[in-house]
């Protein structure tokens, strides 16, 4: 298996695990302790940092030839990216779009004009972005290496 495979696979899997931990936490946290003390839930975010490990598959092994990744697989990685922050960007417009427009529709524009962010939302909205950056840029590596496969006995 190549090894961006293994690695948009291994993204794939740390951040579905901190996606349902995040969200299985806050929604304990929230009927035990209440909306205060749910947002402690949102610590299982630091189950991102070992995407940090993801170049461990990229190694050479002792005793082997020939090169780990080369033009087509740095192709795809590069295509990939672009549409990682492609998803990003719309993951943004609609993250920070979304609640004014709520706002405004029960609201009236005239209550947005006092806006109120919590000191705790940039953060909690960066490291959405992160793992939405990572689960955009594994699938497409999947998708990308799916294509390219040989039909049958090629």
């Amino acid at each position: 298996m190549h090894p961006q495979i293994k690695h948009a696979r291994f993204n794939l899997i740390v951040c579905v695990v901190t996606s349902v931990l995040v969200l299985a936490a806050y929604i304990i946290f929230l009927h035990v302790f209440g909306p205060h003390r749910a947002r402690g839930a949102f610590g299982f975010f630091g189950i991102l940092g070992m995407l940090g490990r993801g170049p461990v598959f990229y190694h050479q092994r002792p005793g082997e030839t020939g090169v780990v990744i080369d033009e087509r697989d740095k192709q795809i990685g590069d295509r990939a990216q672009i549409i990682a922050w492609r998803v990003v960007m719309l993951f943004t417009t609609v993250a920070c779009m979304a609640p004014w427009v709520w706002v405004v529709i029960r609201s009236g524009l005239d209550t947005v004009a006092a806006p109120y962010i919590s000191v705790e939302w940039p953060p909690w909205f960066l490291m959405s972005s992160v793992l939405v950056f990572y689960l955009a840029w594994s699938v497409a590596i999947l998708v990308y290496y799916r294509r390219g496969e040989p039909k049958g006995d090629e």
